[in-house]
């Protein structure tokens, strides 16, 4: 059985794939086996053929990605994973450059398992930089070695990647909807615990816990909260229903309200509040929370840009 649609986005496919010819035509014949093997089977049940190759191809999803993931000597960061690659190295950026912080305020070593952060013996802002360059430069090489790994590791389940997109792409969304719920679990009930700073009171004898949020999020709370929950019904509405023109909608409010919230939150300029570690810490709370709040406010704003790059992509794809 042969299909001049199927052919058409089999050459698409592997004009996308690298290495040599026999490794892409074996690639190409192991599509063509499991694109029609689902043909068959939906047209078992009464679907005629057209139709069913139509569904088949838009389930495998777009041809140039799937040859992406078929390319024997792919680099280590494929090309549509880059954003997620800078994404992922500037959480753990944050993460980690709060501990140094921390471990700074607190005057001694954070013992973390078999990793110990050191704390900035001058905090001086030449120090501050010099520190900041060498945790990016560490935590990129992290997420490299992780990408590295994922993509040998990908290739060994490569064989399976294509017969399995139309459930992975809509799993992605659920997953994607379970960890924007836990977000907003985060965002209102254990910001205080996991979103703080712990030091030594000043008397030693015990740890003072500084929640590192202030009022700049706190006071913008409901607004973060409709923006994840819009953002959560989009997720599971594209995860049941595909990309219908109202879930489009839905994604163009969702991104529009998150945009507007994290730029009304970095405008009231408290996003990070040190005022509870001042006796503590003294004048030094104030120049550790500004820049705290310069580093957060910066990382919203970034944000801010990615998803109003986005939100002009789907407009154009919702108004084409």
């Amino acid at each position: 059985m042969t299909n001049r649609g199927v052919q058409d986005w089999l050459e698409e496919a592997g004009g996308a794939m690298g290495g040599d010819a026999t490794g892409r035509r074996d690639a190409l014949l192991e599509l063509e086996s499991a694109i029609y093997e689902k043909v068959e089977e939906r047209t078992a049940t009464g679907e005629s053929e057209e139709q069913a190759v139509e569904i088949v191809l838009r389930d495998m999803g777009d041809p140039v990605s799937i040859g992406h993931a078929f390319v024997p000597q792919s680099p280590i960061i494929a090309p549509e994973r880059t954003r997620s690659f800078y994404l992922y190295t500037c959480a753990l950026f944050a993460v980690h450059f709060v501990l140094v912080i921390s471990a700074t305020m607190a005057g001694q070593p954070l013992t973390l398992g078999p990793l110990q952060i050191r704390p900035i013996a001058d905090s001086t802002p030449w120090n501050l930089f010099a520190r900041a360059a060498e945790v990016l430069v560490f935590d990129a090489g992290v997420m490299l070695v992780a990408f590295m790994f994922r993509s040998r590791l990908g290739r060994l389940v490569r064989l399976r990647v294509a017969e399995e997109r139309a459930g992975t792409n809509k799993r992605r969304h659920f997953e994607t909807a379970a960890f924007l719920a836990l977000v907003l679990v985060v965002a209102n009930f254990l910001r205080d615990n996991l979103l703080a700073l712990y030091l030594l009171d000043g008397d030693g004898e015990g740890t003072l816990q500084v929640p590192l949020l202030g009022s700049g999020f706190t006071n913008n709370l409901i607004l973060f909260n409709v923006w994840m929950l819009l953002a959560m019904a989009r997720e599971v509405w594209f995860g049941f229903k595909g990309e219908t023109r109202g879930a489009m909608l839905l994604d163009v409010v969702a991104r529009s309200v998150g945009i507007f919230c994290l730029l009304r939150i970095v405008a009231t300029r408290k996003l990070v509040d040190l005022t509870a570690a001042k006796h503590v810490l003294g004048t030094d709370a104030d120049t550790v929370g500004s820049l705290l709040n310069s580093a957060f406010s910066l990382i919203a704003l970034v944000t801010a840009a990615l998803i109003a790059i986005a939100l002009v992509k789907r407009l154009f794809r919702l108004f084409a």
